[in-house]
Parts: C-alpha cells; sequence; structure tokens
C-alpha cells in the first residue's frame, strides 16, 4: 500500500494543475500496479546481455534498470521510487561534451533537458502516475532519437537528473522557474556576462525533450526576459518539433526539426524557417570525412539532394572561419565531433547533422 501522508509530509509539492496550467499536455493516467510491474520488468534487465533483455514497447518511458530511484536490488519499493522522482533536482542547467566544444573566445555555453519523447510523472495530491509526451511533435524522428542513444541512457544519473526535472516542472511550474531564473543568472555573474562587456552566456533549451506545453515555453522566456532586463549578456536558443514555437517571436533562435510529425510540420514554410536534417549514413558511409576531397563529394551530394547551390555549403569548421553575418545563407554539415554553434548563428539557413 502507498503511504500517501508519510509521502505528503516528506515532499512538499503542489497539485499538478492539468485543467489549466497544463491543459494542453499530453498525457496518459496509469494504473500503479502496471507501473510496478513495468519498473520490475525494467530492473530485471540489469546486468543481462543486450539480445537477452526483455524489449519494452515504445509507448512506455524510457527507464533506467540501474536508476537511483530503485532501493537496493530488491523489488520495486514504491514509496521510495515517488519520492526520488518528486526530489527536487540539484540543477536545471549543465553541459556535456558537444556544448563544451560550442562557443567563440567569450561564449560560455549550457544547456538544459527533460526525458525524451515521453517521461514518467506523480502527481502527489490526486496519487496518480502518468505517462507524459515531451515530444509531442514526433515523428519519423523517433527511430533515430539521438537524446534515447549513447550517453543520454547509458549513465542513470543523466535518466534520474530529467525525470526529476519533469516532475518538478509540472508538479512546481513557479519552484521551476524561480531555479531557472537563479541557476542562470549565476552563470551569468560567474563569467561576468553584462551588457558593455565581451563575455556573453548561451542557453541551448531542450536538447532532449521538447517545448511540450506552454507554460514551459512561457517560462522559458520570462526567464531571458528578466535577466535582460537586469542588464546580463545573455541568449538563447532551441531546436524543436513544435511548429507554433519555431514561428512564433519567442525571443531566442529556434530551428525546426526535420522528421516532426505531419501536424507540425504543416506550420512550417522550409523557405523561412531554419531549418535541421538528418543527412542518412547512405549518404556519406563510403566517405572518410577526414580527407578534403571526400568533403567535397560529400557536399556535391548534399546540393544534388537538397537543391542547394554547393557553395552555400560549408562544414562546420569553415563555418567558424567565417565571420558571422545577420541573413540566413549557410548550410552546415555537422558531425558528431563538432559543436552547435551553427544553431544560434543567424547567418545559418539550415543544419545538416550526419547520422550516428
Amino acid at each position: 500500500m502507498l503511504n500517501i501522508k508519510k509521502i505528503l509530509r516528506e515532499v512538499l509539492l503542489n497539485e499538478i494543475d492539468w485543467e489549466d496550467t497544463f491543459s494542453d499536455v499530453k498525457r496518459t493516467c496509469i494504473d500503479p500496479k502496471k507501473i510496478v510491474q513495468h519498473l520490475n520488468d525494467v530492473r530485471a534487465n540489469r546486468g543481462l546481455h543486450t539480445k537477452d533483455r526483455q524489449k519494452f514497447s515504445k509507448g512506455m518511458p524510457y527507464i533506467h534498470a540501474k536508476s537511483s530511484f530503485y532501493k537496493g536490488d530488491e523489488d520495486l519499493d514504491v514509496e521510495y521510487f515517488i519520492k526520488q522522482i518528486t526530489a527536487k533536482p540539484n540543477n536545471l542547467i549543465n553541459t556535456n561534451d558537444k556544448i563544451l566544444k560550442t562557443g567563440g573566445h567569450n561564449e560560455y555555453v549550457y544547456k538544459t533537458g527533460l526525458p525524451a519523447f515521453r517521461g514518467i510523472v506523480y502527481d502527489i495530491d490526486k496519487k496518480e502516475f502518468s505517462f507524459i509526451e515531451t515530444c509531442p511533435g514526433a515523428g519519423e524522428c523517433v527511430t533515430i532519437c539521438y537524446a534515447l542513444k549513447g550517453n543520454y541512457i547509458m549513465y542513470p544519473a543523466s535518466y534520474d537528473s530529467m525525470t526529476r526535472r519533469l516532475n518538478f516542472l509540472l508538479n512546481d511550474p513557479d519552484g521551476y522557474e524561480q531555479q531557472f531564473y537563479e541557476e542562470l543568472k549565476q552563470k551569468c555573474v560567474e563569467h561576468g556576462a553584462m551588457e558593455g562587456y565581451k563575455n556573453r552566456v548561451l542557453l541551448r533549451w531542450n536538447d532532449s525533450g521538447d517545448f511540450f506545453t506552454k507554460r514551459y515555453i512561457a517560462i522559458a522566456k520570462n526567464v531571458m526576459d528578466k535577466l535582460k532586463a537586469q542588464g546580463y549578456n545573455v541568449d538563447s536558443y532551441a531546436y524543436t518539433k513544435m511548429g507554433d514555437v519555431a514561428n512564433n517571436d519567442s525571443g531566442f533562435q529556434t530551428t525546426f526539426s526535420a522528421g516532426a510529425n505531419k501536424k507540425q510540420s504543416d506550420k512550417i514554410d522550409t523557405m523561412k524557417n531554419k531549418m535541421s536534417v538528418v543527412v542518412p549514413r547512405d549518404m556519406f558511409k563510403d566517405l572518410n570525412l577526414m580527407k578534403f576531397a571526400d568533403e567535397k563529394v560529400l557536399k556535391n551530394r548534399l546540393a544534388s539532394e537538397f537543391g542547394f547551390d554547393v557553395d552555400t555549403i560549408l562544414t562546420y569548421d569553415e563555418m567558424m572561419q567565417t565571420p558571422k553575418g545577420d541573413l540566413p545563407k549557410w548550410n552546415i554539415i555537422v558531425t558528431t565531433n563538432d559543436g552547435d554553434d551553427a544553431g544560434f548563428r543567424k547567418d545559418v539557413r539550415t543544419i545538416l547533422l550526419t547520422q550516428h
């Protein structure tokens, strides 16, 4: 049995306002017994060879088998699990290898993220588990989603952190906004990023997940507006599969990612919106992109495939050596070894991501 009174004493969170604040969130309420069974099934995969692990439906959220949300080696302790996922996250802003490669001499770049595609949330007051669609604009991109591969799922700490962020955002959006503001302000102070100075702090929204609710979009805008009004030299950018986010004046740069579902893609004018597309591995698997000659071959293939003028296609290194402009012109090849500067440069028209 869930000892709800005990949980409420230990975790001070508000009831999730599904009827008003988060009425636009796509969620599925789940029977607690089914959650327990699923979590135990996930835990049973721990230590097994990949070929021996139980496979789960894509309708279920990703859960790391070695998450700290499990207590010891025994079957799931539901009270402990609820307490852990609803604990306040240590941070909402962090970095990774790609972000560390990003930014010029006076630019300091950070990121934030939520669980990719679908996450698990617990509403303490209503005693309900829900699966939340964190990427409601996703379409065919799900099959190659980078946030469902590599370091995002390799390490349990990443899963734990992003799940806590999602629960914090939905249970206490005002608290989430305040903590986000304080963390980003601290980065500005740390790096001396003030108006009139060269140093600038940049934030990438949603290296995993997306702007899945209007309240989250409002948080992003409120935080940036408040910091800029206080004289901090700070900007942010985002990749998104939400057409309205890519189209509106959010106050930060947005890149619409191809692979979204038809509903979202139909909102986009590909001639006007900055785009990100995945270059299929088959287009370059016979090439060695460390060779200048093979880079030229890929540029010609991309020009033919997408109808670009080949002279507008640059490698990431070439872009970094090109002075920044204010008008979208360049189509940039970005590999797994490159940084993320193309995401916030105004002179980039298309980001060509080579498939992992």
